[in-house]
């Protein structure tokens, strides 16, 4: 049975493709996905569609949870989709939904950490490692134990839900905790220590936008313009915001203007000539490790095909 809330969203994109015939496109509150949603809130039309090209639109909606995004995906009441790379796979992988990437938004320039507190001995017999259980959240684990050499037997790990990340490593339940932005900056303020980050890994945790093949067939060039334009456009105000502006990216996000601040310094948005670059040079190796650390792990059972879109035929 679908959730209420789920289906008034699937009804109100539902109508407004009938009635507009624009390109539907959801992501979740994610700051790396605020570019579009503060174009929207910025230029957007009376009936919430965004005019890209002269008669083509799109509409953008913020959804509250990565979940919802991809059950509309999954039941083909959107177009496209603003996901991390992870997210995208193992949802390509599970369903067999033909889709592809349009575009490489953004990616994660050291927001993502493993922390540890002053007296922190690696040597130690034993290393309680604390760490969100999921895909990504795993990923950063298993590239911080490659990266930093510490044998896998030596580990102890330990499943924490993201707003027990600073409570468990300043009280000393683990030894080293695998975070993010805000929890990142709150456990820097209580003299926390980075020991290794995502600015080792470039590119590897990454948000893209992926489009279902059918509609990059049809919406092609809409979606190109929007990229080059509209995204860029966004991506400008997101590091040059009003106040205005601002308190939307608070409410949006649930940051403070110092988190805010903090969580764009350790993320690194595409311009339209890296775009190009990453789809061509490193997406299709990205793809692969995931794959490998995804089937690794036994999140998913057969590798994920996800092209660049323009590749698709």
């Amino acid at each position: 049975m679908l959730k209420p809330l789920l289906l008034v969203a699937l009804l109100i994109l539902g109508a407004c493709s009938k009635q507009h015939e624009s390109l539907n496109l959801a992501g979740n509150t994610w700051l790396g996905y605020q570019p579009l949603y503060l174009i929207q809130a910025r230029y957007a039309c009376p009936d919430c569609n965004l005019e890209v090209l002269p008669g083509r639109s799109m509409k953008i909606t913020m959804m509250p949870s990565t979940t919802m995004v991809l059950r509309l995906l999954g039941a083909k009441q959107l177009d496209a989709a603003m996901l991390t790379l992870d997210e995208a796979i193992s949802f390509q992988s599970n369903t067999g939904i033909a889709i592809c990437v349009a575009a490489a938004l953004s990616y994660s320039n050291g927001a993502d950490a493993a922390l540890v507190m002053p007296g922190f001995d690696p040597n130690k017999q034993q290393l309680k490692v604390g760490y969100e259980e999921t895909a990504l959240g795993g990923y950063m684990l298993h590239r911080t134990v490659e990266k930093l050499g510490w044998p896998r037997e030596k580990l102890a790990m330990q499943l924490l839900v993201p707003k027990n990340h600073v409570d468990a490593l300043t009280q000393g339940q683990v030894d080293v905790v695998i975070t993010y932005e805000p929890y990142r900056s709150q456990l820097k303020k209580q003299g926390a220590q980075v020991l290794f980050d995502s600015k080792a890994l470039t590119g590897e945790i990454v948000d893209i936008l992926v489009v279902q093949q059918a509609s990059w067939a049809q919406h092609r060039e809409l979606l190109i313009n929007m990229i080059a334009k509209q995204w860029q456009e966004g991506v400008t105000i997101l590091n040059t915001f009003s106040a205005t502006e601002l308190a939307f990216l608070q409410q949006s996000t649930t940051l403070k203007a110092d988190e805010l601040a903090s969580a764009l310094s350790g993320m690194q948005f595409f311009d339209a000539a890296q775009n190009e670059v990453f789809l061509i040079e490193k997406l299709p190796m990205v793809i692969e490790q995931m794959n490998t650390y995804l089937l690794n792990s036994k999140q998913i059972s057969k590798p994920a095909e996800l092209p660049a879109c323009d590749l698709v035929r």
